[in-house]
C-alpha cells in the first residue's frame, strides 16, 4: 500500500501515522479532542457529515413501503390457503 501524505490544516499528516495514532487512541480508551478527532478523520479519508435531504422522511417512506408490502403478502398467502 502506498504511503499517502495529506496536507491538513497546515500539518502533513501521513495516512499511517494517522491511523496508528487512532488505533492507539481507541486501544487506550484516551480523551481526544475534536479537531484532532477530525483532522485524523480527514486523514483516513472518514466522514462523519450528516447525510444530505431529510433522512427521517426517506426511513418513514421505507417503513410505510414494508409495511404494504408485509400486508400484500399476507393477504396472498391467506388467498392461497383458501384456494387449497
Amino acid at each position: 500500500m502506498m504511503n499517502l501524505t495529506l496536507l491538513i490544516g497546515g500539518i502533513n499528516v501521513k495516512y499511517k501515522e494517522a491511523q496508528a495514532e487512532l488505533q492507539k487512541v481507541f486501544d487506550h480508551q484516551q480523551t481526544v479532542s475534536v479537531p484532532k478527532l477530525k483532522r485524523l478523520f480527514q486523514s483516513l479519508n472518514i466522514s462523519v457529515k450528516k447525510p444530505l435531504g431529510n433522512s427521517n422522511r426517506e426511513v418513514s417512506y421505507l417503513k410505510g413501503e414494508i409495511s404494504k408490502l408485509k400486508k400484500e403478502n399476507k393477504r396472498l398467502r391467506e388467498r392461497e390457503e383458501t384456494l387449497r
